[in-house]
Protein backbone atom coordinates (compact mmCIF):
# COMPACT_ATOMS: atom_id res chain seq x y z
CA UNK A 1 0.00 0.00 0.00
CA UNK A 2 2.85 2.75 0.70
CA UNK A 3 4.36 1.59 -2.58
CA UNK A 4 1.18 2.52 -4.17
CA UNK A 5 1.28 6.11 -2.56
CA UNK A 6 4.88 6.18 -3.49
CA UNK A 7 3.73 5.71 -6.95
CA UNK A 8 0.65 8.54 -6.55
CA UNK A 9 2.82 11.37 -4.95
CA UNK A 10 5.37 10.33 -8.33
CA UNK A 11 2.60 10.71 -10.66
CA UNK A 12 1.02 13.88 -8.60
CA UNK A 13 -2.31 12.02 -8.10
CA UNK A 14 -3.52 14.07 -5.59
CA UNK A 15 -7.28 11.71 -5.16
CA UNK A 16 -5.40 8.94 -5.10
CA UNK A 17 -3.13 10.29 -2.97
CA UNK A 18 -5.47 11.34 -0.52
CA UNK A 19 -7.48 7.93 -0.69
CA UNK A 20 -4.18 6.25 -0.16
CA UNK A 21 -3.07 7.83 2.87
CA UNK A 22 -6.69 7.33 4.67
CA UNK A 23 -6.49 3.66 3.35
CA UNK A 24 -2.76 3.17 5.14
CA UNK A 25 -4.02 4.45 8.21
CA UNK A 26 -7.19 2.06 8.28
CA UNK A 27 -5.15 -0.44 7.62
CA UNK A 28 -2.72 0.10 11.01
CA UNK A 29 0.14 2.32 9.75
CA UNK A 30 1.64 4.67 11.83
CA UNK A 31 1.72 8.56 10.57
CA UNK A 32 5.09 8.50 11.12
CA UNK A 33 5.86 5.42 8.99
CA UNK A 34 3.72 6.28 6.00
CA UNK A 35 5.70 9.79 6.21
CA UNK A 36 9.05 7.96 6.46
CA UNK A 37 8.01 5.00 4.52
CA UNK A 38 6.21 6.41 0.85
CA UNK A 39 6.22 10.28 1.26
CA UNK A 40 9.63 11.28 2.21
CA UNK A 41 11.01 8.37 -0.30
CA UNK A 42 8.77 9.79 -3.29
CA UNK A 43 10.15 13.74 -2.92
CA UNK A 44 13.83 12.22 -2.76
CA UNK A 45 13.22 10.36 -6.09
CA UNK A 46 11.25 13.71 -7.73
CA UNK A 47 14.44 15.42 -6.19
CA UNK A 48 17.16 13.13 -7.62
CA UNK A 49 14.79 13.52 -10.90
CA UNK A 50 15.11 16.88 -11.43
CA UNK A 51 18.68 16.66 -11.06
CA UNK A 52 19.37 14.60 -13.87
CA UNK A 53 16.91 16.90 -15.65
CA UNK A 54 14.38 14.20 -15.77
CA UNK A 55 11.56 15.75 -14.13
CA UNK A 56 11.31 19.73 -14.46
CA UNK A 57 9.77 22.21 -12.30
CA UNK A 58 6.26 21.87 -12.74
CA UNK A 59 5.98 18.24 -12.87
CA UNK A 60 8.35 18.65 -9.23
CA UNK A 61 5.77 21.37 -8.13
CA UNK A 62 2.61 18.66 -8.82
CA UNK A 63 4.05 15.87 -6.79
CA UNK A 64 5.11 18.17 -3.87
CA UNK A 65 1.14 19.46 -3.77
CA UNK A 66 0.49 15.79 -3.96
CA UNK A 67 2.09 15.23 -1.24
CA UNK A 68 0.54 18.08 0.39
CA UNK A 69 -3.11 16.28 0.02
CA UNK A 70 -1.50 13.15 2.60
CA UNK A 71 0.01 15.65 4.87
CA UNK A 72 -3.26 17.80 5.48
CA UNK A 73 -4.65 14.34 6.64
CA UNK A 74 -1.30 12.99 8.87
CA UNK A 75 -0.41 16.98 10.37
CA UNK A 76 -2.77 16.45 12.86
CA UNK A 77 -1.91 12.83 13.44
CA UNK A 78 1.43 13.31 13.93
CA UNK A 79 0.93 16.24 16.12
CA UNK A 80 -1.21 14.37 18.06
CA UNK A 81 1.71 11.57 18.98
CA UNK A 82 4.12 13.76 19.96
CA UNK A 83 6.98 14.04 17.28
CA UNK A 84 8.32 16.76 17.45
CA UNK A 85 8.73 18.80 14.26
CA UNK A 86 12.51 18.61 13.19
CA UNK A 87 11.78 22.18 11.51
CA UNK A 88 10.60 24.89 8.97
CA UNK A 89 12.51 24.86 5.76
CA UNK A 90 11.99 28.03 3.46
CA UNK A 91 13.20 27.60 0.21
CA UNK A 92 12.45 31.14 -2.38
CA UNK A 93 14.14 31.77 -5.81
CA UNK A 94 14.21 35.17 -7.57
Amino acid sequence: MLDKLKEAVLNGDFAAVSELTKSALEAGHLPAAILDEALIPAMDVVGSEFESGIRFIPEMLVSAEAMKASMVILRPLLTESGIPPKGRILIGTV
